[in-house]
């Protein structure tokens, strides 16, 4: 009967650790599009802060991106001040930086047109 038992523990714990995910959210990012925008993800342990630097001069850009809290929510991170704007909490120039919160599971970045269709690159998950 104890072998039985052993067997059985050690059976449901080797199922256990095959079938764990691992804890490790890595980054969004950096993405571009064509030389007007770039986007990534920050934070630690989580990629819990979004960054939208201009590289661009002719239009504003804007991260939206989706947050595991609130996941039909999209958020809305813009950028009206260019490249030359102020830096993030990084030093990284015409960059903007949203606030620290739970883990941003999907993004991706737009170029605002005035008065046409916006540019968006694709939703990216990594």
């Amino acid at each position: 009967m104890r072998i039985a038992r052993r067997v059985g523990v050690g059976f449901i714990a080797a199922l256990a650790l095959g079938t764990a995910t691992p804890a490790i959210a890595y980054e969004i990012g950096p993405h571009s599009y064509d030389g007007e925008l770039r986007f990534w993800t920050e934070g630690s342990p989580d990629r819990s802060i979004m960054n939208i630097k201009d590289t661009g001069s002719d239009h504003w850009v804007k991260a939206e991106y989706y947050r595991v809290a609130h996941p039909d929510d999209k958020l809305t991170l813009w950028n009206k001040d260019g490249p030359n704007g102020p830096r993030d909490n990084d030093g990284n120039i015409g960059t903007v930086e949203s606030s620290k919160a739970s883990e941003i599971f999907k993004a991706r970045g737009t170029v605002s047109r005035n008065n046409l269709p916006d540019w968006h690159t694709s939703w990216y998950t990594d």
